[in-house]
């Protein structure tokens, strides 16, 4: 007898309370939608128990599926993009794209986005707190990648709707992951599941439609480990080094990277040629900047987030941080505070035991279990831990869990 399938299930649950949740019109969701939906939904499900030989089951499964993504969620990124084009520039999006737009406005003026302050811009009017100023308000914090690869599509966009909203191109790196997760994945019914949970996995889709950047990172991220996994390793640097130019929270993977290339080779002097290409790319992306104002640069993407400039991030989240600040440890969140004695003591001991795990047996899927434990530790010893923090390491799980075992 035929059973549902767990993926049948996954789409309707994570799809049902998204769409119920935002909205998939400028306006309100027409009813139409929801009922092709609805019965794209319960096509979904009814073909588990029809009888159809395997390979129509598999196709009009895949063809629903990618129906589902695409519709969902191309008119919700395009919705939130028309309604604030329609009301204001600050309205439902977050504090980071929203910068991402002036950088790009000051870069192509002229100015170096890291070495100048938002005051003026729509960023202040963007509500951080009724009693304090955005500290982004002072620094730019994500590496110059992020701010290179969007433009493009700004002028693009500007060229054709007449203005850009820095979720486009988070969008177009959110279809490019979901297509890199269709390549690697080669059991189809692990693939729907998989890519289910790449869509619309509900501790990461609410954050990316607001235009948060992890999507944006792990786009060229989890390509580079498709192509280290294929053994293209020089090819994966170039690749690994546009993610590691784009968001800090990737940097923590370089030791576990860089051991999982020599275990694969077990030549020092081969592994130090494969890094060629990540080393070239990376700082021929980076060093321009550094060079244009080294303080400045150092400021915002380092200092700023380790409290170590005047205006710093503040300790927040949920990690040890906040509970040193609940016990009365830290009387002022926006002191300096040395996390890294902490982050030192517990974290080199945890890579050291990390790094012999993968020794043991160097797969892509230990290879990102110990950076997702170790960038777990890493983050809650750290200043801050906040909420995209643990839906941007659930991702990094649920990608070790459905990358393919290795022979």
């Amino acid at each position: 007898m035929k059973k549902i399938k767990l993926d049948s299930i996954l789409l309707f649950s994570f799809v049902i309370p998204f769409i119920m949740t935002v909205r998939l019109g400028p306006k309100d969701t027409p009813y139409w939608f929801f009922s092709l939906i609805f019965l794209l939904l319960l096509v979904y499900l009814v073909l588990d128990i029809a009888r159809l030989s395997e390979k129509t089951y598999a196709m009009l499964k895949k063809s629903i599926l990618w129906g589902i993504i695409i519709f969902v969620l191309g008119s919700a990124f395009s919705s939130a993009i028309i309604v604030r084009h329609q009301t204001h520039p600050v309205y439902q999006i977050h504090d980071m794209p929203l910068q991402q737009e002036i950088a790009i406005r000051f870069l192509l003026d002229g100015k170096n986005p890291y070495n100048t302050s938002y005051f003026g811009t729509f960023l202040e009017q963007w509500h951080y707190s009724d009693t304090e100023i955005n500290p982004a308000l002072y620094h730019f914090v994500l590496p110059p990648f992020y701010i290179l690869f969007a433009i493009p599509f700004y002028f693009l966009s500007n060229h054709t709707i007449g203005y850009f909203d820095a979720r486009i191109p988070l969008l177009f790196l959110n279809f490019f992951l979901l297509i890199t997760g269709s390549l690697f994945v080669k059991n189809e019914d692990k693939k729907r599941s998989f890519l289910m949970f790449l869509a619309f996995n509900p501790a990461m889709l609410l954050y990316t439609l607001e235009g948060r950047s992890d999507i944006f990172m792990l786009a060229f991220f989890v390509f580079g480990l498709w192509l280290l996994q294929k053994k293209r390793y020089g090819f994966a640097g170039v690749f690994m080094a546009l993610a590691f130019a784009i968001k800090q929270s990737v940097w923590p993977f370089f030791p576990f990277y860089a051991s999982y290339v020599y275990f694969q080779t077990k030549n020092i002097k081969q592994t130090i040629i494969y890094f060629v290409p990540f080393a070239i790319t990376f700082f021929a992306i980076v060093a321009p900047f550094f060079f244009w104002n080294s303080k400045a640069f150092l400021d915002s993407v380092i200092f700023y987030l380790s409290g170590a400039t005047t205006q710093s991030y503040p300790i927040s989240g949920y990690g040890f941080g906040m509970m040193l600040r609940e016990f009365n440890f830290i009387k002022d969140v926006h002191a300096y505070y040395p996390f890294i004695v902490w982050q030192i003591i517990f974290g080199l001991p945890l890579l050291y035991i990390l790094i012999k795990f993968l020794w043991s047996k160097p797969t892509i899927q230990r290879l990102l279990i110990s950076y997702g434990i170790f960038l777990f530790v890493f983050w809650y010893l750290s200043r801050y831990f906040n909420n995209s923090h643990l839906a941007y390491l659930s991702v990094v799980f649920i990608i070790a869990y459905f990358w393919p075992d290795e022979k």
